[in-house]
């Protein structure tokens, strides 16, 4: 009858089990056998106090029955008494040390108390008392991958795959495992190979989306994300996922809304609250930036990264010591947070304290090396310091910064590394802004002798321009198709090339030259003026990060260059909606020659034809510098790497005056100034037309 019992209840037939088991009861109420499975049956079917009165009397009858003990673990770790389960387990080893299964029960309590060392010793026996256990394998790479030791929970993983390959969990727990290594196209591998057999599962398609997300792949990581939410709405993981992911790609409209969303149904979430007050900083709403940072904090008061984001937020208020107040108390709360070290060391850049600056941003890149965006930063106050050598190499990161290189041509040729090309095509390429291209092609003639054919891709407003220079480079407008080629480079890349420093800057006087009709047409067109010709540049591009630390509205700048002796012309392409009016009431001390300019090359011919160009820091005054013509440059502090520091002229243009703010944000003195030495210009001083090579 007992064989009967048991066979019904192996195949699922509880109630005809027990049926059996009361029958042998009713003859011997002592037969143990029938007691253990009498309560087995009675805790399966939800009669857990019946389960513990048969198991009671089970232990009374025989102490040391050790199935007895297994069942009396698994009532107690169904009711959540982990210690309990894991004692009556350990009580059942010491009776059947051989029993491999109770081993694998005895490790997975162990691993419910978080007990992994002593886990993997159980899974351990387990596997070598029955090495056909794929459980006890599988819940050894669960334990060895809790105990941080992802390879060898890899290679355990991949051991039940090899019995296995459809083992639950198992092609989930390996992507994750690798993801742990890195090993990301492995991971997506894995990832998609548990999605060939289980398409909905909700745990493969968020941990796809995290592997690609990591990998860079953000658009294909958001599919993932949205099908994870749609397969279990329920899970706020890959909800808060895709938010994140939304908000770095610039969706922030939609990841406002999913973090409004999670921090509806968790609003406890203090990381969630500081994340939505970044993506509404970044929409202009500050104010309820300001409110979600600070909720954040009053929901966890040592939460770093919310004052960081404070910070930020205060260093755009141009609020200089408040920023970097918020930024030394989230270093002071997370000492090894990088990116806490990161802001501030650009808010100490933004203060004036350049030495501490650089501090902080070693520190910051010594914590996480993998931050292109830290690199970048620690680049340009290297650079700034002259240290060109190591400068250059961390402004190589920039390349890896999807911010930083947004809208910059991406091509899939090899980077070239100053090798001889040996009859190779290269290309070069201009990023960023006008000032930078043509700050750097003056080394595109340095490549003259490299065995190699060189094409340049500019913005078009700079190829009629450029291609006088260099009539032996194919010059191409950006956008316009581009002849094969085998490597390419950066334009601001050279420098490292050829490994510049301060004292090796190719510094021709002039390196660009106006195209001789142009200027022709321009100088009989301001023959009759004998006053001194000065051009006027006072903002740069409104989207360059840095515009509010270096250009000026119109009319802190033009009225205090009207001087007599002296007729002013504007150089100034986009006019801002207040600039009209200033010039307007200006009169006839300046003539707006912007309608005139048409690419860089106008710019260059009228800048020619001029005795001298006031400029801040923006193409123009590159573009002047470049042509050789004396330019005075307004020069913020400490935002621009290649004026270096504590310096009136600049190793890059020998005809270019630096006008430097003393502290930030500080215009005052240099307006002053400047318009004090060009009374003294106009009165005869010509001297000053040019820089003295001296520190101030």
């Amino acid at each position: 009858m007992l064989q009967d019992a048991v066979a019904h209840y192996g195949a699922g037939r509880a109630t005809e089990a027990g049926t059996l088991c009361g029958d042998i009861l009713t003859a011997n109420p002592d037969h143990v056998p029938a007691l253990h499975l009498s309560a087995v049956i009675a805790f399966v079917t939800d009669r857990a106090a019946e389960g513990a009165v048969l198991l009671n009397r089970v232990f009374s009858l025989d102490p040391h029955h050790g199935p007895a003990f297994a069942t009396l673990g698994d009532a107690l770790a169904v009711k959540g008494e982990h210690e309990g389960a894991v004692a009556a387990f350990q009580r059942g080893v010491t009776l059947r040390p051989q029993d491999a299964g109770l081993q694998v029960k005895l490790g997975v309590a162990l691993c419910d108390l978080l007990r992994f060392d002593e886990a993997e010793t159980a899974f351990r026996r387990a596997i070598a008392l029955d090495g056909s256990l794929t459980r006890a394998r599988f819940n050894l790479a669960v334990a060895l991958g809790a105990l941080q030791r992802p390879v060898e929970a890899e290679q355990a993983y991949r051991e039940v795959i090899a019995r296995d390959p459809a083992y639950r969990g198992v092609w989930l727990n390996l992507g994750n495992a690798l993801t742990d290594q890195k090993k990301l196209d492995a991971a997506v591998t894995a990832y998609r190979r548990g999605l060939a057999a289980e398409p909905d599962h909700p745990g493969l398609q968020s941990g796809l989306g995290a592997a690609l997300y990591r990998q860079g792949r953000l658009e294909d990581a958001v599919v993932h994300y949205r099908r994870a939410i749609a397969l279990d709405p329920d899970n706020l993981a890959p909800q808060r996922l895709l938010a994140m992911v939304l908000h770095e790609l610039g969706e922030r409209e939609e990841a406002v809304r999913i973090y409004r969303q999670v921090s509806a149904r968790d609003p406890s979430d203090h990381v969630i609250l500081n994340n939505l007050g970044a993506a509404l900083f970044e929409l202009g709403q500050v104010d309820d930036a300001i409110a979600c940072a600070e909720l954040a904090l009053a929901l966890k008061p040592d939460y770093a990264a919310a004052h960081t984001n404070l910070g930020i937020i205060f260093e755009a208020q141009n609020l200089v010591e408040a920023a970097v107040a918020a930024h030394r108390r989230a270093i002071e709360l997370d000492p090894l947070y990088a990116k806490g070290h990161a802001n501030l060391a650009v808010a100490l850049r933004n203060a004036g304290e350049i030495d501490a600056a650089l501090v902080a941003s070693r520190r910051a890149i010594t914590l996480d090396p993998t931050q292109p965006l830290a690199h970048y930063n620690h680049a340009h106050f290297l650079l700034m310091n002259g240290e060109f050598e190591e400068g250059f190499e961390e402004y190589q990161w920039r390349r890896k910064s999807k911010m930083l290189s947004d809208g910059d041509p991406v091509f899939d040729e090899p980077e070239w590394q100053g090798e001889p090309l040996a009859g190779q095509t290269l290309l070069l390429f201009a990023e960023y802004g006008l000032g930078d291209a043509i700050n750097f092609v003056r080394y595109v003639p340095m490549l003259a002798g490299s065995g190699g054919r060189i094409i340049l891709q500019v913005q078009p407003a700079l190829v009629s321009l450029l291609r006088s220079m260099l009539p032996d480079v194919a010059i191409f407008a950006r956008g316009e198709p581009l002849p094969p080629f085998d490597l390419q480079l950066p334009l601001l890349s050279l420098p490292r090339i050829f490994r510049t420093t301060v004292e090796t800057i190719p510094a021709a006087t002039s390196y660009l030259q106006a195209d001789a009709t142009k200027l022709a047409r321009w100088r009989e067109a301001l023959s009759g003026v004998s006053a001194l010709k000065v051009g006027v540049v006072w903002a740069g591009n409104a989207r360059h990060k840095g515009d509010r630390q270096r250009s000026l509205p119109a009319d802190a700048v033009l009225p205090r260059l009207v001087t007599p002796g002296v007729q002013l012309y504007s150089l100034q392409k986009e006019p801002r909606p207040d600039d009209a009016p200033v010039l307007r009431s200006l009169g006839p001390d300046i003539v707006d020659l912007a309608p005139t300019l048409g690419d860089f090359a106008d710019t260059a011919a009228a800048v020619c034809a001029l005795d001298l160009v006031i400029a801040v820091d923006t193409s123009v005054a590159h573009l002047a510098g470049a042509l050789g013509r004396p330019v005075w440059m307004l020069c913020p502090y400490a935002l621009d790497w290649r004026w270096l520091r504590d310096r009136a002229d600049t190793p890059w243009y020998p005809t270019m005056r630096l006008f430097r703010q003393d502290r930030p944000q500080a215009w005052e003195n240099v307006l002053a100034r400047m318009s004090d030495e060009l009374t003294r210009l106009a009165g005869g001083e010509r001297e000053l037309l040019r820089p003295h090579p001296v520190a101030r």
